[in-house]
């Protein structure tokens, strides 16, 4: 509050309880757009897959599509039995599922397209693996400042088909759609921007192309049992599921390549285990950060979104579901640990990073062996000066607002704490 006025601080930014109603009605109006996707049963994945080969025209969807259909049918499924969700929130959560199947649908006809996709070169991908909030963003905004570094851009994850070209990068279509979408979004979650960038133009995580795995979860979606499905999937299924990740990378890049490619996302710390046999030479950041820190402030940011498909957050179920999520991707990046060569994985801290990012980026090029060229530093250098959006309000969350504990979080993250202090030499946090 802004002391003396009883004012909301517009500076502080606090997870939403409810759905205002101007957001139902700017979502009932979207809507209302696509008269031909209202008409369908939006959670049968049947009608809709029939729909968007209506629109994209029919196509072998290829290897894997039993397997990938097989998953988002457990995600309409988990939807609609679910009663967090109103009938808004239904509808919304079928607009997600009808764009998921769409794009899939676009991508195998552009496989078709352009069957050399296939013969892309990955080479020496750098992948950042963490949890919510560790400053996966920041640096990998950082890292796509190397003018060798190909990092996929938001609206190329929104709409990557067709293959993006590097002449048209500044005045495709496609920009000028994501935009107004993006104006949208801010009109309904006004919120959102403030505490993570957003930007057509800008870098974004992989997790918008990657089929299967947490990051429905992460986008708003509430969907438990899609999640027990997902947690139960055999290494075959998640080399499978990695391997359509790996011909994903290969789509974009086609017209548009650089010296390595560059990505994050949380998801990639349930696929380590099978990550080196799609992207044989990848290299690996991973990053952490105080587990009391980051599970609130993650739930915080996913209530921002989980506004659109449920009327009213559970704070303490979100919460419990973070404390759960959290724990299960670090134990696989610890199993997945233990079979990787050292030479592989390099550990950033937080504090590190924000203290000094500079040099945590030379440290990874060193480990690595990318070339630290001065064009880059110098790139770096006025980013950090021009500062971000984000920098300019305070995102206040606590432990307790979501229905947890200090004393809960440290016993449930004991193992975690003590693998990084092995590595790393620091505590991340004492009890």
């Amino acid at each position: 509050m802004r002391r003396g006025t009883g004012e909301p601080d517009e500076a502080i930014v606090v997870a939403p309880r409810l759905r205002s109603p101007t957001a139902a009605q700017l979502l009932t109006r979207m809507l209302s757009l696509d008269r031909e996707l209202g008409a369908r049963k939006l959670l049968d994945v049947d009608q809709l897959l029939d729909l968007a080969q209506g629109r994209v025209g029919p196509v072998p969807l290829g290897a894997g599509s039993e397997l990938h259909l097989e998953g988002i049918r457990r995600l309409a499924d988990a939807v609609g039995r679910d009663p967090h969700y109103d009938d808004l929130g239904r509808y919304m959560a079928g607009h997600y599922i009808y764009g998921w199947i769409e794009r899939y649908v676009q991508f195998a006809r552009d496989l078709t397209d352009f069957p050399e996709i296939a013969d892309v070169p990955v080479a020496r991908p750098l992948f950042l693996v963490g949890f919510g909030r560790t400053g996966s963003t920041f640096l990998h905004h950082l890292l796509a400042l190397d003018p060798q570094a190909r990092a996929p851009l938001l609206w190329e994850l929104q709409e990557p088909s067709p293959p993006p070209r590097p002449e048209t990068s500044a005045s495709d279509p496609r920009i000028g759609r994501l935009r107004a979408q993006s104006e949208f979004r801010a009109a309904v979650m006004p919120d959102l921007h403030k505490i993570h960038e957003l930007a057509p133009d800008a870098p974004e995580e992989c997790q918008l192309m990657m089929w299967h795995g947490p990051q429905h979860m992460i986008l708003g979606l509430r969907s438990p049992d899609y999640w027990q499905w997902f947690r139960a999937l055999g290494r075959s299924d998640l080399g499978v599921l990695c391997a359509g990740y790996r011909r994903q990378v290969q789509h974009l890049q086609l017209f548009h390549r650089g010296g390595h490619w560059l990505s994050k996302s949380l998801a990639h710390a349930h696929f380590l285990p099978v990550l080196f046999e799609s992207f044989p030479d990848a290299r690996i950041a991973r990053l952490h950060r105080d587990p009391c820190q980051i599970i609130p402030a993650l739930a915080s940011l996913i209530a921002q979104l989980q506004i659109a498909y449920t009327p009213r957050i559970d704070f303490a179920d979100l919460g419990q579901r973070m404390l759960e999520l959290f724990e299960q991707s670090m134990a696989a990046m610890m199993q997945a640990d233990e079979a990787a060569s050292s030479e592989r994985h390099v550990d950033i801290l937080f504090d590190d990073l924000t203290n000094d990012p500079i040099s945590t980026v030379r440290g990874i090029y060193a480990r690595f062996g990318y070339d630290f060229t001065a064009a880059f530093e110098s790139r770096m250098r006025r980013h950090l000066q021009a500062g971000s959006i984000s920098r300019r309000f305070r995102h206040v969350y606590t432990l307790e607002q979501f229905g947890l504990s200090r004393r809960q979080v440290l016993a449930r993250s004991e193992d975690y704490l003590a693998w990084v202090e092995r590595r790393t030499g620091v505590r991340l946090c004492r009890a």
